[in-house]
């Protein structure tokens, strides 16, 4: 809760990588809320979570926007493109980007935002528990690693369906997050096998990230190349690294996967 509340000034002022980490921070909070959900008042974690989705969505607009600006740049170069056919590229991203940005700025000034900050100030002075908080720490950190590696895996089956792999991606996110919470200080409470699952997790959730951004890129610079009046082949080679860059991510998966499923039981 403090990571949340000590991020925002950097946020607010669009510092470099600022965004992605307050929006990592209201990611974990968000994850372990869920992973721990039987153990806390469900309503009252209920209602906390949707608040940081609130703010997380509008963090994520920025954020995506940042990094598919960074990533046409860095594609077009690769490309060759000249300036002007690059600018063209480019330049809406950035634009978009400032936007989404100036929208996450106003949420956090908005009457939800402080909302969320009296929640977050509650919860910091008294956690909302449930009948079953009274159980062993570490038997329940330990349940709860083992039920986000079990979801983890039930998602990997289907990855022949895109909306199937953001799933898993989320699940393996989860996992990380329910991990890192149980084997960081202060809250120590697993060791080496927890940590190297949540690593594990990591892996995934990373491989998966660079799958769908590289294949949201190709699908925005095809959109762009079909609007162009002028000769819209320059832009094939920036589609062809993408779509390269997303099965070099793919092909490293099956590895990470099989990992997990070694290192699934605690």
């Amino acid at each position: 809760m403090r990571r949340i509340h000590d991020g925002v000034p950097a946020a607010l002022a669009d510092e470099p990588d600022a965004v992605h980490r307050l929006r990592t921070s209201v990611r974990r909070l968000r994850n372990v809320l869920a992973a721990f959900k039987r153990y806390l008042d469900r309503d009252a974690a209920a209602e906390l979570r949707s608040r940081l989705k609130e703010l997380g969505d509008v963090l994520g607009k920025a954020r995506d926007l940042e990094v598919r600006a960074q990533q046409a740049a860095a594609a077009a170069d690769a490309a060759g493109l000249d300036d002007a056919t690059r600018s063209a590229l480019v330049d809406p991203l950035r634009t978009a980007h400032l936007h989404a940005h100036a929208e996450a700025v106003r949420w956090v000034r908005s009457e939800r935002s402080r909302d969320l900050d009296r929640l977050l100030a509650e919860w910091a002075a008294r956690p909302r528990l449930g009948d079953r908080a009274g159980q062993p720490a570490k038997k329940a950190a330990r349940r709860a690693v083992r039920r986000q590696a079990a979801r983890t895996l039930e998602a990997a089956p289907r990855l022949a369906d895109p909306e199937a792999a953001h799933e898993l991606r989320k699940a393996a996110r989860r996992l990380r997050h329910t991990c890192d919470a149980v084997t960081r200080e202060p809250v120590r409470l697993l060791g080496r096998k927890a940590k190297d699952l949540g690593e594990v997790g990591h892996r995934i959730q990373s491989v998966l990230g660079d799958h769908r951004d590289a294949l949201l890129l190709a699908e925005h610079v095809r959109d762009h190349a079909r609007l162009r009046t002028d000769d819209s082949r320059a832009y094939d080679g920036v589609v062809d690294r993408c779509q390269g860059r997303a099965l070099s991510a793919l092909a490293t998966l099956p590895a990470a996967l099989g990992d997990l499923q070694r290192q699934a039981r605690l």
